[in-house]
């Protein structure tokens, strides 16, 4: 298939200069103005590829081919809000791919045997408001209702949050997404393209270390109860832990609190998160686990008190074994052998698994970079993507 290089990177351009920022980079929020103007624009696109496009009751702008055979749908594209600071491609490149894929086989082989659509789904960040994956649970029917908040921005935008339930559908057969890498793992190994194997599975725990805060300058190092010397040796072994565990096991402390934050008095309280991610479902409670009680064990010595919640949980999800099978043959087909990865990063593909096949490819990513200014992936490299998604689309809908 024909994909036309200029027109894709043209495309990209003028999704990110929308919601651009002073300081750099693109922000989108889901319901904003630059959210609002990104979905009109795309919606002019889908038009003029002969797509014919509707919203549904959360905002997911969806473009449609009919299918002369009918049956579920074949789905590719990417989420159109960002990141404050975001990139030009996270997301972006999923709709506007899918996009010019559709769109060149459309003009190349004409009506598909499969109805074939392209999504631009409202929202995956959390950026603005705490609805991670809001556009793609609206879509697995999973989202019971909206919180006022959400609910008078949805209102701002013409939406019915009592509407929500009818964005669910059941009638797609696989949705396939084209994604930069988000990490450094293509480019260090020089490898053009990956297919996705499976998203990680997430834990984020908060951890709050209590200690007792005493004057820096009359209490003894032997009598202090110190909580942030106390936390720091849990972040160490928090690192040696994952390291130990080897790949795809990550640890993260992304946040710290110190109280009474004063730079003459021991601190007496430290809060901080841990975020901790796996492939597989065992191996992140192997991970959660060592740290738990690595972490407890280190607060006993020490004479800390601890306290360990979690804020949040999401099994690792396969992608589909029949979808990761036919986007290897595409790539082949395409000229290139495509290496398998795990995806580090949550991706709507994992909550839309739980109605459809799903499959992902990855392009890698300039210096690993992403959700930043710095977000770039080689020209040559978004038009192999593109041109290996078209060619999965065609295997899956001609």
């Amino acid at each position: 298939m024909g994909i036309d290089p200029a027109l894709l990177e043209r495309r990209l351009d003028e999704l990110y200069v929308i919601g651009a920022e002073p300081d750099g980079g693109a922000y989108r929020p889901l319901y904003g103005p630059a959210w609002a103007t990104a979905v009109e624009r795309v919606e002019r696109w889908l038009k003029d590829a002969g797509l014919r496009t509707r919203r549904d009751a959360v905002g997911n702008l969806w473009g449609r081919a009919e299918g002369t055979d009918g049956g579920k749908s074949i789905v590719t594209g990417s989420h159109i809000d960002t990141v404050r600071h975001g990139g030009r491609l996270d997301g972006a490149l999923g709709i506007v791919a899918g996009l010019t894929a559709v769109e060149s086989l459309l003009k190349a082989k004409g009506k598909p045997r499969r109805t074939l659509e392209v999504v631009a789904i409202c929202e995956e960040e959390g950026s603005r408001f705490a609805t991670n994956f809001w556009g793609s649970r609206a879509i697995t029917g999973t989202i019971d209702s909206a919180d006022p908040e959400i609910a008078a921005a949805m209102r701002e935008r013409g939406l019915d949050p009592a509407r929500i339930a009818t964005a669910a559908r059941d009638d797609i057969d696989t949705f396939v997404e084209l994604h930069i890498e988000q990490g450094a793992v293509l480019e260090s190994s020089g490898t053009p393209l990956a297919v996705v194997s499976a998203i990680v599975g997430t834990a984020q725990l908060e951890v709050t270390v209590s200690g007792q805060p005493d004057h820096a300058g009359t209490t003894p190092m032997d009598l202090r109860r110190d909580a942030l010397a106390g936390a720091a040796a849990m972040l160490h072994a928090i690192e040696s832990i994952a390291k130990s565990l080897g790949k795809p096991a990550v640890a993260t402390v992304g946040k710290l609190a110190v109280e009474p934050d004063q730079i003459n008095v021991v601190p007496g309280m430290v809060v901080f998160t841990i975020d901790l991610r796996h492939s597989d479902l065992g191996g992140r409670r192997a991970l959660e686990e060592r740290i738990r009680s690595l972490c407890t064990t280190i607060s006993q010595e020490r004479r800390l008190g601890i306290a360990i919640r979690t804020l949040q949980e999401k099994p690792p999800v396969a992608m589909h074994p029949d979808v990761r099978a036919l986007l290897a043959r595409a790539a082949k087909e395409c000229g290139v052998q495509a290496t398998e990865m795990v995806s580090g990063a949550g991706h709507d593909a994992q909550i839309l698994a739980a109605r459809c096949k799903v499959g992902m490819l990855f392009v890698p990513s300039i210096g690993g970079r992403s959700h930043c200014p710095e977000e770039a992936t080689s020209p040559k490299h978004l038009e192999l993507g593109t041109r290996v998604l078209t060619k999965s689309l065609e295997m899956l809908a001609y």
